[in-house]
C-alpha cells in the first residue's frame, strides 16, 4: 500500500511539472504572438488553454482519490493539498496567457508591437515559475522563499513599463490604444507573478507547515505592539 501511495504521489508530481511546462510555453507564445501581431499563434494559445484547464481537473481528482484511499497525514497530506493549490494557480497563469492573446485578437492594430520591458517581464516571470517548480520538486525551502521575494522585482518592472507607456500617450495621444494594450498585457504578466509568488508560499507550507504570508502578518502585528 505504501509503495502504491508513493507511486501516486510521483505521478501527481510529474503531472504538475508537465502542467507548469505547458504554462511556460503559453507565456512564451502569448508574448511572441502579442508583440509580433501573430494572430494565428494567438488562436493556438487560446485553444491550448483548454488542455491546461483539463489538467487541473485531472490533478485535483488524483489528489482527492489519494486522500480518500490512503488517508495520509502530516507531510504527505500537506503535499497533496499543495498539489491541488499549485494546479489551480497554474490554471490561472494559463488563463492570463490566453487573455494576452485575446487582447491581440480583439485589437484593430496591425503589425509589430515590440516592447523591450514586456520581453524582460516575460523572461523574468518564466524564471520565477521554473524556480517555483524546482523548489516544489526538490523540497527546497530557501528557493521557494526566494521565488516569493522575486515578485517585488516584477512589480517594479511593471511600474517602469506603465510609466513609459503613459509618457508615450502624453507625447502623442495617437499612441493611446497601443500603449493601453501593452499596459494590459504587462498587467497580466504582473498578476501571474503574484500567482507564482503564492506557489512559493505554498511550497514553504508543504515543507514546514507554516506559510510566509502568516509570518509577515505576525511581524506586522509585533511591530504595532
Amino acid at each position: 500500500m505504501v509503495k502504491k501511495f508513493e507511486m501516486m504521489l510521483k505521478e501527481i508530481e510529474n503531472d504538475l511539472m508537465k502542467m507548469a511546462n505547458m504554462c511556460i510555453e503559453q507565456i512564451e507564445d502569448s508574448i511572441k504572438a502579442f508583440t509580433e501581431g501573430d494572430r494565428e499563434l494567438a488562436k493556438k494559445v487560446r485553444k491550448k488553454d483548454d488542455e491546461i484547464d483539463l489538467m487541473e481537473i485531472e490533478i485535483e481528482d488524483k489528489c482527492i482519490k489519494a486522500i480518500a484511499l490512503y488517508q495520509p497525514v502530516s507531510g504527505d497530506l500537506r503535499e497533496l493539498i499543495t498539489a491541488i493549490k499549485i494546479s489551480s494557480k497554474l490554471e490561472k497563469i494559463g488563463d492570463n496567457a490566453s487573455k494576452i492573446c485575446k487582447l491581440l485578437l480583439k485589437s484593430k492594430i496591425e503589425g509589430s508591437r515590440k516592447n523591450e520591458l514586456l520581453i524582460v517581464m516575460k523572461d523574468y516571470l518564466i524564471t520565477m515559475l521554473k524556480n517555483a517548480m524546482i523548489s516544489f520538486k526538490n523540497r527546497d525551502e530557501d528557493l521557494a522563499r526566494e521565488v516569493y521575494e522575486m515578485d517585488k522585482r516584477l512589480d517594479d518592472l511593471y511600474e517602469q513599463l506603465y510609466r513609459s507607456m503613459i509618457s508615450k500617450i502624453l507625447e502623442d495621444p495617437k499612441n493611446l490604444t497601443l500603449a493601453t494594450e501593452i499596459i494590459f498585457a504587462a498587467k497580466y504578466l504582473e498578476r501571474s507573478g503574484n500567482i507564482v509568488a503564492s506557489i512559493g508560499d505554498r511550497v514553504v507550507y508543504m515543507i514546514t507547515g507554516e506559510r510566509i504570508k502568516e509570518e509577515e502578518l505576525e511581524e506586522r502585528i509585533e511591530e504595532k505592539e
